[in-house]
């Protein structure tokens, strides 16, 4: 059933053609790192055959809601790869101290590094292993260890891993001990993440409130403000042809809209400065909040005309 539905979903595929061959071939990298086995054709083809149905569905409502549910169906090609790709990171990222110890043992107990990266890569280390298996394989084809290592800590993604990789080839090219260049590089991985854990609770609080404010806060607010023409409407009926400026409210509430997006969005950023000390690192939150921001202040929007005049 399942591969009938993926052989099914794999006829939505665009034309390679179609598609710009640099756009084309990285998102062909995307989906090889996060281990997705989809063409770039037939990927791109599933979420804007997706954006389609959203965008028919949002038109219901307003153009608006359908563009924005467009435009997310369009970002998840990108999105999805990276969430994986990101936890895949970590995970190696997470598990890389504990596999450089382990190395170091190994190389006590007398294995050439060649050998227990081969020892590493039949261990129980997930995605580790896996990357590990690689370098195995990239070896037995003659690639030397070091670029073998250099091209798995580029694949990794993580700064944190290139660090300690380009430490561990330091020393051993330096002539250090091999085992104690290894203990070396993951104790100083684990005081990084050490760091990185105290720095996380340092800034919860802050990261809490500018999520409640851009989340929950601010639409809720504008929501309100934007449901009012709709319920002064309401008040007066029975009492002769309403006096409002709807189509001047009805600017003003399309700017409320943006603004509660526009808010959402400026908050991911702050979010990437105050957790990573990085505002790129905010923009993975940006489309999530986005969303969630605008569906509350959809919600509230048309449901408080409908629960006051039920009141």
């Amino acid at each position: 059933m399942r591969e009938e539905l993926v052989n099914l979903v794999k006829k939505l595929r665009v034309p390679e053609g179609l598609l710009p061959r640099y756009i084309s071939g990285r998102i062909e990298v995307m989906l090889a790192t996060a281990r997705i086995n989809f063409s770039p054709g037939e990927w791109v083809g599933i979420f804007l055959a997706l954006g389609i149905v959203l965008f028919l569905v949002g038109a219901v409502f307003s153009l608006l809601t359908s563009s924005l549910l467009f435009v997310f169906s369009t970002a998840l090609i990108f999105l999805i790869p990276k969430i994986r790709i990101n936890k895949r990171r970590a995970v190696i990222t997470a598990v890389l101290p504990d596999v450089l110890h382990h190395m170091a043992v190994s190389v006590r107990t007398g294995l050439v590094l060649e050998s227990v990266v081969g020892e590493i890569a039949e261990a129980e280390y997930g995605a580790l292993s896996e990357e590990f298996s690689q370098m195995v394989v990239e070896m037995k084809r003659g690639r030397p260890l070091k670029e073998a290592m250099l091209g798995f800590s580029k694949r990794s993604g993580s700064k944190e891993v290139e660090r300690a990789v380009r430490l561990l080839l330091e020393g051993v090219e330096f002539g250090g001990p091999i085992a104690d260049v290894l203990d070396e590089v993951s104790e100083d991985m684990k005081a990084v993440r050490m760091i990185q854990r105290e720095r996380r609770s340092m800034t919860s609080q802050q990261v809490s409130f500018l999520a409640m404010a851009s989340l929950l806060a601010g639409p809720f607010v504008m929501g309100v403000v934007a449901a009012l023409p709709t319920i002064m409407a309401g008040g007066t009926v029975g009492y002769g042809e309403s006096q409002l400026p709807l189509a001047q409210i009805g600017g003003i509430i399309t700017a409320l809209s943006f603004y509660v997006i526009a808010q959402a969005c400026s908050a991911s950023i702050m979010i990437g400065v105050v957790m990573y000390g990085d505002f790129k690192k905010g923009f993975k939150f940006m489309l999530p909040m986005a969303l969630v921001a605008y569906t509350i202040f959809f919600l509230i929007k048309s449901v408080m005309p409908r629960v006051l005049a039920a009141i």
